[in-house]
């Protein structure tokens, strides 16, 4: 695990320093002040930026990266591909359904009219912890991050997943909590699964060389 983490030291140091950075928010402030200062910087722009970004969060994206994973790469890669991902899925909808089912989202949370809601975006009302979404774009930063070489510029992965966890809050359809649970459970989950998986797949198979 050691040698696992040192080799991809540029992606999993994005990871602490986005544990640490939210850690020390939520310590100097509350999940419902970052929703409201999330919810008054906004544009039409990032709007449409938000909206297009909350796609790398669905399941639908997670299976498609399968399909493609298996014409590309063989079906090896995608099985482990898809361990992964079922198996974020399965504990963030056990969070959601089971431990925490009441937990009330931000449209119910906050009362009516105080957040500013972009038309169209169903709201939800109930199971927001943990973030699905961003719980399945930091599953799949974190896998792309294992396989992929050129690992220096791995911590861009890492930003990405992050930007699907602020389209989260910035569509308020969470909270920072969510979003920093889903984090945890994509990264640590999809490391593990890697890790100790039975496959001879753990190498560089996006390498010019295959």
């Amino acid at each position: 695990m050691k040698k696992l983490l040192t080799t991809n030291k540029y992606f999993y140091g994005a990871i602490l320093l986005l544990v640490l950075s939210e850690s020390i928010l939520l310590i100097f402030t509350t999940k419902a002040e970052v929703t409201l200062w999330v919810n008054a910087h906004w544009s039409v722009v990032l709007d449409k930026l938000f909206l297009l970004v909350n796609n790398i969060g669905t399941y639908f994206f997670s299976t498609a990266t399968v399909i493609a994973l298996w014409i590309w790469k063989g079906w090896r890669i995608a099985l482990k591909a898809s361990v992964c991902f079922l198996s974020v899925m399965a504990v963030t909808q056990f969070g959601k359904h089971i431990l925490f089912p009441g937990a009330l989202r931000p449209t119910l949370y906050f009362e009516s009219g105080t957040l500013r809601l972009i038309p169209d975006v169903k709201q939800l009302a109930t199971e927001t912890f943990p973030s699905g979404h961003t719980s399945a774009a930091f599953a799949l930063a974190t896998f792309f991050a294992l396989y992929l070489p050129r690992k220096q510029w791995h911590w861009i992965l890492a930003l990405l997943a992050l930007t699907t966890g602020y389209a989260r809050i910035y569509l308020s359809q969470h909270f920072i909590t969510d979003v920093y649970a889903g984090m945890l459970i994509g990264v640590i989950l999809t490391t593990l699964i890697y890790y100790y998986y039975p496959s001879k797949s753990n190498h560089y198979v996006f390498s010019r060389e295959n």
